[in-house]
Order: C-alpha cells, then structure tokens, then sequence
C-alpha cells in the first residue's frame, strides 16, 4: 500500500512539473503510467486476499448468482387433507340405506367426526361406521356440509328396498306409554294407544298446562311405524310421525309438526329413548 502511494506521488509530481514546462506529451505518458501503476496494485492486493476486483459483492455466504432471499419466491401452500369429514348438530341415526324404512345401523353423536366414503345426494352419503366396521347411510339435515363434490368420492347405489313379510299381528302401540315432548323446554305426561288394523288412535296429556291431546294415524306395513294428525284441546292442531326404535318395542321415537317437536314414549317400566327425535 506505502509503495502504491509513494509511486502515484511520485509520477503526479513529475506530471505537474513537466506540465508546467510545457512537456505535455511527457504528462500524458505519466498519467497513463499512473493508470497502469493503479490496475496492477488493484490486482496484487486481490491475489493477496485482501480484496476483490472491482465487482458486486455477493450477500455474505451465497454465491454471486444466487437471488437474495427477499427474491426468492414464496412457495404456494397446498393443503394435504384428500379426507372428507361430516359431524352433525344433532344426534343422526346411520342406516343400511337412504330412508327411514332402511334397518338403523347406529347413531351419529353431536362432536363425532366420521369419514365419509361416497356420495349420494345432498339428503344423504355413505360414512364410515363410528361405532364399529362397515358403513352407512347418514341423514344430511343437521350436518355441518351436504356437499363432497369437490373430493371425487365414488357414488353411492340405493340399496335394494327392504321388503316386509307379514307375521301374525302383534299389537305394539297398544298400550299406555310415559311421553317426553321437548322443543327448548320440556313436557311430559301419559298417553293410551289403541291399534285396530291398519290404523292407529288415542289421546295423551302433558304437563306443565295440562295440554289434552288427540290423535288419529295410520301404520305401515310393518306396524313399526305412525303417521298421522293430531289436535289439541282448546285449539291447535298438526302432523305426527313416530316409530317403534329398532331392538325395542317398548320406544317409540318421533316428532310432531314436522319435526318442530321431538317426541318420544316408553312402556312396561322402559326409559324414554335418548334422544327422542326421529328420523
């Protein structure tokens, strides 16, 4: 470094002095020199490890070529999850095919996450069983998604229609049943049943008020379900729909007005189903 600027004091000088002698061609010929002196300093420095040529430093630890990390591109995020999962706000029954006539498999409860492996409809879709192997069908109308378009799930096929064979007629309905109805707040009471045929009749009572209640259906085929009107003393009136629970005649799980009320009853000492509403 001392012989570089000793050198370049040195040439200036000489060039300042010529200069005022009017040797202007002799000036030039040390200016160059002066360049000269300066490259090859440049490049004895360098080979010497204290420096580099006149270029732009790379950022320290990457190579000169390598994009600085505010250019790197961001990569995409692409999610992993191919699995379909349904959960419902109510407790759903999950049967061997898409109906309320279709044996119940199981129950799916509130807070249960179950796969689902095909589609059907937006009423129904083929899950995995919660409660044990195989599948079945769930009811869509309180779960959080009824659309599984976007997982390319195989279609489900409608099982074939469960057909009944007539027995010798056992009277289920007839009875007197304990009755739960619940729609925020709760009712209970008794009710008498009577079954003549096809069709089915009888009057229950619920408290608190004293609701006095009549009704008046008809069963199916299989006498393991309800369908009718009921009406109200002193005014009101609607639909009915209920079922004997599967496993146990002495249930009975439903609604009134469309499913506005969940209705349940029970017989010869059984506890009410829990939950009552059905389907």
């Amino acid at each position: 470094m001392v012989m570089r600027k000793t050198l370049i004091f040195v040439f200036a000088a000489a060039a300042l002095l010529l200069q005022a002698c009017g040797g202007t061609d002799a000036a030039a010929a040390i200016q160059t020199g002066i360049a000269q002196t300066l490259q090859i300093a440049q490049l004895q420095t360098a080979a010497a490890g204290g420096g580099q040529a006149a270029s732009a430093t790379p950022e320290p630890g990457l190579p000169s070529d390598t994009p600085l990390p505010s250019d790197t591109p961001t990569p995409a995020f692409t999610s992993t999850s191919s699995i379909p999962y349904v959960s419902v706000s109510t407790n759903t029954n999950c049967r061997t095919g898409p109906a309320v006539f279709y044996d119940w498999v199981t129950t799916v409860n509130v807070g249960e996450q179950v796969e689902v492996l095909k589609t059907f409809s937006f009423d129904y879709a083929v899950v995995r069983n919660p409660h044990g192997s195989g599948e079945c069908w769930l009811w869509l109308q309180y779960a959080n998604q009824q659309n599984f378009s976007g997982y390319n799930l195989p279609q489900a096929t409608q099982p074939p229609t469960p057909t009944y064979t007539p027995t010798s007629q056992v009277y289920i309905w007839e009875a007197t049943w304990s009755i739960k109805v619940m729609s925020g707040s709760t009712w209970t009471g008794t009710g008498s049943f009577s079954e003549s045929g096809d069709a089915i009749s009888g009057s229950f009572t619920l408290n608190p008020g004293g609701l006095n209640y009549t009704f008046t259906g008809t069963l199916n085929d299989s006498h393991q379900e309800a369908h009718g009107n009921w009406t109200l003393q002193g005014g009101g009136s609607g639909t009915f729909d209920w079922r004997i629970k599967s496993g146990n005649t002495n249930q009975i799980i439903g609604n009134l007005s469309s499913g506005s009320y969940e209705f349940c009853a029970a017989k010869n000492g059984a506890s009410l189903p829990d939950p009552c509403e059905w389907p």
